[in-house]
């Protein structure tokens, strides 16, 4: 049967239902569309052969193996139509308002699912999102007769229909999550006989101009936004997880007619995948910007890199598929700000009805089971992201990747020769670059490798021979190498690392040309993520910076990423935070604790006063969640509450006092501390002035650190009555830098390193190391959308033994 009939019985000017074309290369589709026509029923559907197999089930599907349900085969549908949602025309065939009841995968237990259609026996397994396990479709009489009888087979989701009949359970949309009323109301002023793209166009437009988008210039280039690799996904609702496709990571940027597809290293892949080029020219919008995965599929519909690498070699333009992901800029209006579960919404409307455009399916919640099922089905793993994130060009935790095997990339450092049979080179030299982007050795790969591809990788190493090894020191095992420059990166899967940091089994899957060596470092999944204890957060799109775009989402993700960088300035400290509900600008400050809906957020009696502190990550997350925009720690902790730990001298400058001056008073203010042998360390505090800040035993009352402080500073300022000043009067600082002792008695506060400013373009108070302190740095040049990229560049931490010193003041220092 072929989409003839079906296309006989329609009138494609009144219905919007797609026209369709045979299809090949898909995965296997199963849907059951719930229909309302004449009477109610289910019509069920397996994509086979590039078409929809359909059968009417008047009933519904019933997990009752004792129940048989009549299935009337009818005819062949498009697979357009597997997204179909929506209504007919009440004078069209089939006129009535159709649900999409169920939608996923099937796979035949059958070694020929054409043949045993045709035989009218089908075995079949459903990994649906409501129908599960082996199913059985088995003809009535004859291959003449359309009566099948669906049955369900007897395994762990089997139920008895006297407990519990489906179709009464879950009555809704499997995609929606609409009632056929909903569905019938939502659609009934938007199905107007136009074709599915122009509604589609029609529908995003409209859903912009509601969330009042401003105009932006369409951009040339975004940097996309990675995942941070992780052991074990998150289970929290406010999560979604994709399928983690196994091909080049691809931003696709039409203006007009030019499209240009870039990977994530900015080289054009546009005539490459000229396929995928020309079905983005024929989107009906002048500008768009797509974020996805070009593929190419396997027998088993799953994505195969390998397959990828010789489909670009033969030149076989027509098997890339761009699965899409991300939907970055629409007609004139920048949409990385809006939520992601909404830019995926729009994108989900826009994709429908397209041949090698596909949208990248995902599933809310239930982290834990998807990963299972992910790695049951033999993909590469899968990719986690937060629902209510905005789109960030950067590495961020908003999106996280958890894999089923140990896969990624390696510098190819050099090649051994060949030996025996084997022509071009017998193995690969294989090296990664450290947190000091020096290159390490890592091993070699000697399998995975085919004719081709030995010939085709020797042609390209050939050219970029060296004489010396790019290592520091030769590695082992390797008298015979030939060494190449650290240009080429290779795909390699492998079993685990051995103690000494090299590959075991590895097996080579292919060149990479979308990333700089450079970029390729070892993946360390992070462990004991907190995200299954995750807080849905109120008002995420919030905009607390609105000058800047930065929303309470974006602060949100800033402090889930700096966690482990703040929290030791935190950690059972009293804290005064400057709390801004609506906007930077319009903050109060809380300093005692009333009561929140918080579960990790503590309280610390002090004189008939509850203060606030915390212990951990969700503490800190759960300050956000009140929108606090400035974090103030105490110089003490609870456990030693009369007894300081912190000593922070305030450079406070005067409105006319030049940069370079504040600069010079924090390096004359650390030398006199190391004539009384105390080491200090220099922060940015994000406002005008700088913080010089020395770790301290907690040995002394708050009185005796205030009277050391203030006998220093006047030390200080006598010797530069010219430049500071100890004396809090403006009156005294006009052209002078204050020096400030008294953040150093009982009940004062500092701004803690890492924390944002309740200030435009949201600075960030940032520790840095001594010789970074020039007349470059200025205190405003770190912000929250700046810091995460400096602190993931740092080779070492500014501040790295600040609690380790274990200094004490001497009892005559403060004499």
């Amino acid at each position: 049967m072929s989409l003839r009939k079906y296309r006989e019985k329609r009138d494609f000017s009144k219905t919007d239902e797609p026209y369709g074309k045979s299809h090949s290369g898909h995965p296997h589709l199963f849907i059951i569309q719930k229909h309302a026509a004449t009477k109610l029923h289910y019509d069920f559907r397996m994509e086979l052969e590039g078409v929809l197999k359909s059968w009417v089930i008047p009933k519904g599907p019933c997990l009752d193996p004792d129940t048989k349900r009549l299935a009337i085969q009818v005819e062949d549908h498009p697979i357009e139509y597997g997204s179909f949602e929506g209504i007919i025309p009440k004078n069209e065939y089939g006129g009535g308002t159709v649900m999409l009841w169920d939608k996923g995968r099937w796979e035949s237990l059958d070694e020929d699912a054409l043949s045993a259609f045709e035989k009218g026996h089908m075995r079949f397994v459903l990994d649906a999102i409501k129908l599960k396990g082996r199913w059985d479709l088995v003809r009535f009489q004859s291959e003449e007769d359309n009566s099948w009888f669906l049955i369900k087979y007897d395994d762990k989701y089997a139920r008895s229909l006297k407990d519990y009949d489906i179709t009464q359970e879950l009555p809704n949309s499997a995609v929606s999550q609409q009632s056929m009323d909903e569905i019938t109301e939502h659609y009934q002023n938007i199905w107007s006989g136009q074709n599915l793209k122009k509604r589609s166009v029609t529908l995003v437009a409209d859903f912009i101009k509601a969330n009042n988008l401003p105009f932006s210039p369409f951009p040339s280039f975004l940097a996309p936004q990675l995942a941070t690799p992780v052991d074990t996904p998150p289970e929290a609702d406010n999560w979604l997880h994709e399928v983690k496709w196994d091909g080049y990571r691809i931003l696709a940027f039409k203006h007009h007619q030019d499209v240009q597809l870039l990977s994530r290293n900015h080289k054009s892949w546009t005539h490459v995948f000229q396929n995928i080029t020309d079905e983005i020219k024929k989107l009906p919008v002048d500008h768009i910007v797509f974020d996805g995965e070009v593929v190419v599929l396997d027998k088993k519909n799953h994505s195969n890199f390998q397959l990828l690498q010789n489909a670009i070699h033969d030149k076989k333009h027509t098997v890339f598929i761009y699965y899409v992901f991300d939907l970055l800029y629409y007609h004139q209006w920048n949409l990385q700000s809006l939520p992601l579960i909404k830019r995926k919404n729009l994108l989900a409307e826009y994709l429908r009805g397209h041949e090698c455009l596909r949208y990248s399916e995902h599933i809310l919640g239930q982290g834990k089971e998807v990963f299972q099922k992910a790695c049951q089905m033999g993909v590469e793993g899968i990719l986690s992201k937060r629902v209510n994130s905005r789109y960030f060009s950067q590495r961020t935790k908003a999106w996280l990747k958890i894999k089923c095997i140990k896969r990624q990339e390696f510098v190819i450092t050099g090649f051994s020769p060949p030996k025996g049979q084997r022509d071009f080179f017998s193995a690969l030299y294989l090296g990664l670059y450290n947190e000091q982007n020096q290159l390490e050795f890592c091993g070699k790969v000697g399998t995975g490798f085919t004719r081709n591809s030995l010939k085709n990788i020797h042609e390209k190493l050939k050219k970029l021979i060296i004489p010396h090894p790019p290592f520091d020191v030769v590695p082992a095992g390797t008298k015979n190498a030939i060494w190449v420059k650290p240009e080429l990166i290779a795909e390699i899967k492998f079993t685990n690392w051995t103690q000494h940091g090299k590959l075991r089994h590895p097996s080579f899957q292919g060149l990479r040309m979308d990333k700089k060596a450079k970029d390729v470092h070892r993946e360390q999944p992070l462990k004991n993520c907190l995200h299954e204890h995750d807080a849905v957060l109120s008002n995420p799109q919030k905009m607390l910076y609105p000058k800047d775009k930065i929303s309470k989402a974006d602060v949100y993700q800033y402090y889930e990423e700096i966690a482990d960088y703040i929290l030791p300035f935190l950690q059972k400290r009293p804290l005064s935070l400057l709390r801004c509900p609506d906007s930077y600008d319009d903050c109060f400050y809380q300093k005692q604790f009333s009561q929140y809906n918080v579960k990790h957020i503590q309280t610390f009696p002090s004189k008939n006063k509850k203060m606030i502190y915390l212990t951990n990550k969700e503490g800190l997350l759960e300050l956000i969640q009140m929108a606090s925009l400035e974090i103030h720690p105490w110089g003490s902790t609870v456990d030693h509450i009369e007894r300081p730990d912190i000593i922070t001298i305030d450079l406070d400058p005067g409105p006319d006092v030049a940069w370079s001056n504040i600069v010079r008073a924090a390096v004359e203010i650390k030398d006199y501390l190391i004539e009384l042998q105390l080491t200090s360390f220099v922060k940015t505090t994000g406002g005008k002035g700088l913080h010089v800040v020395i770790p301290i035993l907690p040995e002394h009352s708050w009185d005796t650190i205030k009277r050391f402080t203030k006998l220093f500073v006047q030390f200080v300022a006598r010797q530069h009555p010219e430049r500071y000043t100890s004396h809090m009067a403006k009156a005294k600082r006009k052209g002078k830098i204050f020096l400030d002792y008294l953040r150093n008695q009982r009940g004062a506060t500092a701004i803690s390193p890492y924390s944002t400013r309740a200030k435009l373009h949201a600075p960030v108070a940032t520790p840095i190391h001594w010789d970074e302190l020039t007349s470059n740095i200025e205190d405003t040049l770190f912000t929250l959308q700046t810091l995460p990229k400096r602190l993931r560049a740092l080779k070492v931490d500014p501040w790295k033994n600040f609690w380790q010193i274990g200094q004490g003041l001497k009892i005559n220092t403060h004499e």
